[in-house]
Parts: structure tokens; C-alpha cells; sequence
């Protein structure tokens, strides 16, 4: 019985979705490759053709369990291009939206991130603290505090910073 009731709902299921859905999801899937396979990945018209198809997916679908995926892939590709505002966005827009969402930590240490590529330091540093306020034990917690007071340093700053700084150690596994 089990079996037929699973068949039923995996039939009611496809039919639901429908070739529509299926149809975005191998597109966005093959434009994917394309983009990744190649040197143009970093190509603002190609980032912004891939978040246009992961945004109508999202828009078609917004309970589908890929939604809050495909927007963050959209928020990461607007990010890696600089589209600051955008990018920021949709991390909000996934925050919003999907708060059970299990990467939303995530939206919040990449809004940092994101601010931080644009060198709008004040704006990464109150992502990154508000990252650190709603997951304290979050596994990158502990490395965005010590990063924190050195927003906007360059790498070799915030090293020698860090190293003379026998208060803070950099949480490390050596899986040897």
C-alpha cells in the first residue's frame, strides 16, 4: 500500500512541475556548464543572462526546494561581477524569504564578503556582525571576530596584524 500511495504522490508530483519546470531546471543546468567550462565566467552579460534564469526559476517556482538555491547561486554570480547592490539583494531576498533555509548563515557571511570585494568596509563589517550575532557557533564564527577589526587592511596587513596579536589564533585542522 505504501507503494502505491509513493507512486501516486511521485506521479502527482511530475505532473505538478510539469515539462515547464523540468524544461528551466535543464536549462539553467546546460547554460551552467557552458559558463563554467569556459574563461568568461567573470563576464557581466553572461553573469547576468545565468542570474535572469536562476531569478524566473525562483519567480516560477518559489516553493520548490531549488528557489532559495538558485538565488543564492544568483547572488554569488552578481557578487563575483561586482553587482554589489544586486547581489545584496538577493542575499536579502533569500533571508527574507527562506529563513529555514539552511545556507541563510551563509547569505550573511557572503553580504560581508560582498561589501568587502566593493571595499565598502563599514557596510562588511555590520554583515559580518550581524553574521557573528545570529550564529555565534556557527563553524566560521570565531575566524570572521578575528577578522572583524581588520576590515579593510590588506592581506599582508591584516597577517602581520593577526601575528603580533597573541590574543587571536587562527582555528586550523591539520588532517594529516
Amino acid at each position: 500500500m505504501k507503494k502505491v500511495f509513493l507512486l501516486i504522490m511521485a506521479a502527482a508530483l511530475m505532473v505538478a512541475c510539469g515539462p515547464n519546470h523540468d524544461k528551466l531546471m535543464g536549462e539553467i543546468e546546460d547554460y551552467e556548464d557552458s559558463v563554467f567550462e569556459s574563461a568568461i565566467g567573470a563576464d557581466p552579460a553572461v553573469a547576468d543572462k545565468l542570474t535572469e534564469m536562476y531569478l524566473n526559476f525562483a519567480d516560477k517556482f518559489p516553493t520548490d526546494t531549488l528557489a532559495p538555491i538558485y538565488l543564492m547561486k544568483a547572488a554569488e554570480v552578481q557578487s563575483n561581477v561586482l553587482h554589489t547592490e544586486k547581489a545584496i539583494e538577493l542575499f536579502d531576498r533569500v533571508i527574507a524569504n527562506y529563513p529555514d533555509f539552511d545556507e541563510v548563515p551563509m547569505c550573511y557571511f557572503l553580504k560581508g564578503n560582498t561589501y568587502d570585494l566593493n571595499s565598502q568596509y563599514d557596510e562588511a563589517k555590520k554583515a559580518y556582525q550581524e553574521f557573528v550575532e545570529k550564529y555565534p557557533n556557527h563553524f566560521m564564527a570565531e575566524q570572521v571576530r578575528i577578522m572583524l577589526p581588520r576590515i579593510g587592511m590588506s592581506p599582508e596587513e591584516m597577517l602581520a596584524d593577526i601575528l603580533s596579536n597573541t590574543n587571536d589564533t587562527i582555528i586550523a585542522s591539520d588532517k594529516r
